[in-house]
């Protein structure tokens, strides 16, 4: 811990130092890391001007590489929903430095409350279907977002529970783990071109606000995939195979904004899940 002084010190050469010594100062306090995040914040409300400048620099640095650490360990690691889950609250720090997934993680809870609500002890798969749809994609107004469709907010799960709208994978992922909290073993379907649900054979559309797809629709759907991939549409997506598209969903839409340094940073993350 520094003395009073010290911390002095450090502020007027991060204030009034060249340009050679303000840059060796900011990768000293970088090398400290995370642990010494207080202090560093205890620095910034003595700072002023180009030290708090500096300073804030650093803290910035510091908090980026370790979200984006635990992104890494998170997706090196995953294996089940609540993994998943977590990774999708670390993106939305990498995007966002200081957000918290806790209020997120609760919605979902209390979203899954409401819907255990309209579950009777004996429903059928359809009539559970039926309730996740009636509750989130029209009570909630969760669904596609068909007018901007590339906005990279569709790929964060908190911002599409926000603005109600996302991806196919990403709205499907609500009722997954709506699902998951009530016991209900809702299955994302990675479909050509699309991402769809299933639970117990019933194939429906969260995109479209939880719509079932008749038997024709779905012969139809398959039909236009090669035969040796349709094998595939019959087994649901592992939490790595669904964040493995998530992640290349969102990429596509930072390469559309000709966004290279989230590309890069999503070109690593890619590479931990291939390991």
């Amino acid at each position: 811990m520094m003395t009073i002084s010290q911390q002095k010190a450090l502020v007027s050469l991060l204030q009034d130092g060249d340009a050679d010594t303000v840059g060796m100062v900011k990768g000293k306090l970088i090398e400290g890391g995370y642990t010494h995040l207080p202090e560093y914040h205890q620095l910034l409300r003595l700072a002023t001007g180009p030290a708090r400048e500096n300073l804030r620099e650093v803290i910035h640095h510091i908090e980026e590489a370790k979200t984006l650490g635990d992104v890494s360990r998170g997706l090196a690691k995953l294996r089940t929903l609540s993994q998943l889950e977590e990774v999708c609250w670390n993106l939305a720090r990498a995007d966002q430095p200081g957000f918290d997934g806790g209020p997120y993680s609760r919605r979902l809870d209390q979203w899954a409350s409401e819907v255990g609500r309209l579950i009777s002890p004996h429903a059928t798969a359809r009539e559970k279907v039926a309730c996740l749809s009636r509750y989130l994609g029209h009570e909630q107004h969760i669904g596609g977002n068909r007018e901007d469709y590339y906005h990279p907010r569709n790929c964060y799960l908190p911002w599409v529970m926000e603005f109600r709208s996302g991806l196919p994978i990403t709205v499907t992922l609500i009722y997954i783990l709506v699902g998951a909290r009530l016991g209900i073993p809702v299955e994302g379907i990675g479909a050509p071109g699309h991402f769809l649900a299933r639970l117990d054979g019933i194939i429906f559309d969260p995109y479209y606000g939880g719509r079932s797809l008749s038997d024709g629709e779905w012969e139809l759907m398959a039909s236009e995939i090669p035969e040796k991939q349709r094998a595939l549409l019959s087994k649901g997506c592992t939490p790595l195979q669904t964040m493995h598209r998530l992640l290349i969903n969102m990429r596509n839409c930072y390469v559309k904004r000709s966004d290279g340094e989230r590309c890069r940073r999503l070109d690593q993350y890619l590479a931990v899940l291939q390991r």
